[in-house]
């Protein structure tokens, strides 16, 4: 039977949220929970990996997983299948226990209409027989009970199946004894044992559940219901580390409670629970669940399980679990925009010294990864099966994390081609890790090849949904790759990729709006770079590999990415470029499109800065195009006048004017959502139309042109005070922490508190914070 799936709630953030928090991001930064972030490239599976599951590597207490194990549900079903003959079908015998409702069974029962109910159902037509009475009679009690208690005491199942009912009357106690007694055989009475067990846990009556235990489930049986009862058993005991041996029982001899069995342990009394264990396998079961949860590096406890069981599916599992511990430790600081593991043991240091800390890990991380290493290696010849396969894939991942590309391949190929499915996936991921380090990228072969090992663990991803992690991881080192061999537009299309397949945890793509498809050309492309990617757009015949990287990813209005050329070429001073772009662009782009209509909406040549916020008028029908030409015309007049101008609009497209958006995405960067996603931005703004963004400097040269060559004192009174905002809020912008003496007004402000106090621009704009500068 194929795993039971639950729905689980994933934890998103709203697209709507992704830029328009501009005044909120320099109050408290984004971020998304470590688990999302973290990058894991390693998840080769050996069969019987499944009950394991919730015990992944995991920035949380456990691996989020909305899969249960049915295998224990399936063995239950066979148990009744052996019992009542081979007619009878498992799958039918789990439609009955499983997924009918309690209710049902019981009605139908009554009514005597079992065989209409489930007109071809093997399980029901053999319990029908009338040497099955009793049998068939076990059934309708198990249902009333599950239908006449809550949802945790339901018969035979972890799922939610019934409509419990506390007002149906429940069978009293010596109904349990009347059931076991009369039943023929011990099939039966382990049953209505079982039942009497289960009720006795919830109830609180622990002696009545040892005893139940202790008389019908210690001799030797391979029922699936000993486990079960084991379970329920151990937790009626005081005596904690006897508990954990008999918990350490359950564990391996089940699948269904192995995440209840790690929940209930009792931690601190590993020395305790081990000295009552009676042989090697089962001293290696509790090291196991020992290590499920320990975060941090645990390699000693490793080397005792392969001494204790060489061949232990559990040391696999382990050993996984070990590298993606790893891989979070050394990736996702490289990879990732948060730059911190998802799990840090001495969190204050990577703040008070960040760089510090994070090559004193490295180093530390380094270290263990090569120790690891050479126990995997000194280990591998003495393994065989599918467990050295797994092991093969398991070295060659830590070779790659450690750089050793070359070893790395040749523990790669010894993979065999008979490993089952999971383990080829993680071959195929080796190998396009390979290629991406050692290989010419810009080679249409060598892409067309990763494209082969990328679409085969997308296939496998439809059925597995945790391996979205590995391709998020996949794709965000590929990309690197690319960036660092200069190919910006395949490099920005696969992290793209790498959000799109985050789980949900951050990825704007489930619903791409604008900016989704430039947020990381917007921090590293240049308009040539654009150029490419629009050619791309446009290519009818894209490889392979071209066209699974523009699936999803590349925008199919072009103008998303001539307005950011366009922007680019504003940002570089190149005004007749940027004139050229926005031309070719439809005159309505920025009234239908993103939040222009919103933030470009003011005049902005009146600087922001002297307007009083009731004078503001949000009315002004901002053309990028129309402004761009205007630029060009007043640069061409290079009057006092155009020149002042000119230093208005500079002002107005700073972070601090009306028309920041001409300039930039989002308002500021450094904490905001976006800067989480792309990487903080704040270094490239600084730069913008040489270094005006923030420190004004642009506006402040034509305040400067328009003060020396005016004849005109309003205009100059106006230069000089826009002279001393520019040097008033350039300095305190400039993003230096040190010991700088406190900002000093200049020249210009006593100018305009002397030289131009007559003039109507003083009498406008003169207030007490103004004069206080010069005092």
């Amino acid at each position: 039977m194929e795993p039971k799936i639950y729905p689980n709630t994933m934890k998103v953030f709203s697209s709507l949220f992704l830029l328009l928090v501009f005044q909120l991001s320099s109050a408290c930064g984004w971020s998304v929970e470590p688990e999302t972030s973290r990058l894991a490239l390693f998840k080769a599976e050996r069969a019987g990996f499944f009950k394991l599951t919730p015990f992944y590597y995991s920035a949380d207490l456990y691996y989020s997983t909305n899969t249960i194990s049915t295998i224990d549900w399936d063995v239950n079903c066979k148990e009744w299948q052996k019992k009542l003959g081979e007619t009878v079908k498992p799958e039918d015998v789990y439609t009955i226990l499983y997924e009918t409702n309690s209710e049902l069974i019981e009605s139908a029962f009554e009514n005597k209409t079992l065989q209409t109910a489930f007109p071809k159902n093997t399980f029901i037509q053999a319990l029908l027989k009338s040497k099955n009475k009793a049998y068939l009679n076990y059934i309708v009690f198990a249902k009333k009970i599950e239908y006449s208690s809550s949802q945790e005491v339901q018969w035979e199942s972890w799922g939610n199946i019934g409509y419990g009912n506390q007002n149906h009357a429940l069978p009293d106690l010596g109904s349990f004894d009347k059931k076991i007694n009369s039943a023929k055989d011990d099939f039966l009475k382990q049953r209505y044992a079982f039942l009497y067990l289960r009720f006795s846990f919830y109830a609180g009556d622990k002696n009545q559940v040892i005893k139940l235990y202790d008389t019908y489930f210690t001799k030797e049986s391979n029922t699936i219901l000993k486990p079960w009862a084991l379970y329920y058993r151990a937790l009626c005991i005081t005596d904690f580390p006897m508990q954990n041996y008999l918990l350490s029982k359950v564990f391996v001899s089940c699948e269904e409670k192995s995440f209840a069995v790690l929940q209930h342990y009792n931690w601190k009394l590993k020395n305790e629970t081990l000295a009552l264990a009676q042989n090697d396998a089962e001293r290696s079961a509790i090291l196991t669940i020992e290590s499920l949860r320990n975060p941090a590096p645990d390699l000693e406890t490793l080397k005792k399980i392969h001494e204790l069981n060489p061949n232990s599916l559990y040391l696999s599992f382990l050993i996984g679990r070990e590298i993606n511990k790893l891989e979070d430790w050394l990736l996702t600081p490289q990879y990732t925009n948060n730059g911190t593991p998802s799990v840090v043991f001495d969190s204050m240091s990577w703040y008070d010294n960040y760089a510090k800390a994070k090559a004193e890990n490295y180093t530390k991380d380094i270290f263990y990864l090569r120790q690891v290493r050479d126990f995997l290696i000194s280990i591998h010849d003495k393994t065989s099966g599918e467990q050295r396969d797994y092991l093969s894939a398991a070295i060659a991942q830590i070779l790659f994390l450690n750089d050793e590309i070359d070893l790395g391949k040749k523990y790669t190929a010894m993979i065999s081609s008979n490993a089952n499915s999971s383990i080829q996936m993680q071959k195929n991921m080796l190998l396009a890790l390979v290629s991406l380090k050692q290989d010419d990228l810009k080679n249409e072969k060598v892409q067309n090849q990763l494209y082969t090992y990328f679409n085969s663990i997308e296939n496998l991803a439809e059925k597995d949904n945790g391996l979205f992690k590995n391709l998020y991881s996949l794709y965000r080192i590929a990309s690197d790759e690319f960036y660092k061999k200069g190919d910006t537009v395949l490099a920005g299309l696969l992290n793209m990729k790498s959000d799109i397949k985050n789980e949900g945890g951050y990825s704007v793509y489930d619903s791409p709006y604008f900016y989704s498809y430039i947020g990381y050309f917007d921090r590293h492309a240049t308009t040539e770079d654009i150029d490419r990617l629009i050619a791309l757009q446009k290519k009818d015949d894209k490889t392979p590999f071209e066209k699974y990287l523009c699936t999803g990813t590349i925008a199919s209005d072009v103008n998303y990415y001539k307005d950011l050329k366009g922007t680019i070429a504003f940002r570089n001073n190149n005004l007749e470029l940027a004139y050229e772009t926005f031309a070719s662009m439809p005159k309505d782009f920025w009234d239908k499109n993103y939040e222009y209509k919103n933030y470009l909406n003011e005049n902005p040549f009146t600087p922001k800065i002297l307007q009083k916020q009731e004078e503001r008028k949000f009315d002004y029908h901002f053309n990028k195009t129309d402004f761009i030409a205007k630029l060009i015309q007043l640069k061409k007049q290079n009057t006092a006048s155009s020149n002042l101008q000119l230093a208005h609009a500079y002002f107005n497209v700073s972070y601090l004017g009306n028309s920041w958006m001409m300039s930039a995405y989002d308002w500021t960067s450094g904490s905001s959502y976006v800067d989480y996603i792309y990487g903080d931005n704040s270094a490239n703004e600084k730069k913008y139309q040489n270094e005006n963004y923030y420190n004004l400097k642009m506006a402040k040269l034509y305040y400067k042109k328009a003060l020396k060559m005016s004849k005109n004192n309003n205009e100059k009174a106006m230069a000089s005070l826009m002279i001393f905002e520019c040097n008033y809020y350039g300095y305190y912008a400039d993003f230096i922490d040190d010991n700088r003496p406190a900002f000093k007004a200049g020249k210009e402000l006593r100018d305009f508190y002397s030289v131009y106090s007559k003039t109507s621009i003083f009498k406008k704009y003169d207030c007490p914070l103004l004069s206080s500068f010069i005092n």
